[in-house]
């Protein structure tokens, strides 16, 4: 490559870092908005709370609290909206 091609190439290089300087620093920079809450992310009370408010008290295996639980520790693990 001769001397001149590499000349040419770093002025525009060069041209080019300097018109991204002078657009970033001339763009007026925008306030921060309010977070935008995802559904995934709102709070939301949980389906089976009372259910499993109650099952903690009972000693003997019950086949309602055992769904309770299983579909709890399915939420836990696999994320709120996967269901088996």
């Amino acid at each position: 490559m001769s001397r001149v091609v590499k000349l040419a190439a770093a002025a525009a290089f060069g041209g080019l870092l300097a018109a991204v300087a002078v657009v970033s620093t001339t763009r007026p920079t925008a306030p921060p908005s309010a977070p935008i809450l995802v559904p995934d992310e709102a709070p939301r009370p949980k389906a089976y709370s009372a259910e499993l408010k109650r099952c903690r008290t009972i000693t003997v295996p019950e086949a309602p609290c055992d769904a309770v639980w299983d579909a709890e520790r399915t939420r836990f693990f696999h994320g709120r909206d996967r269901q088996p």
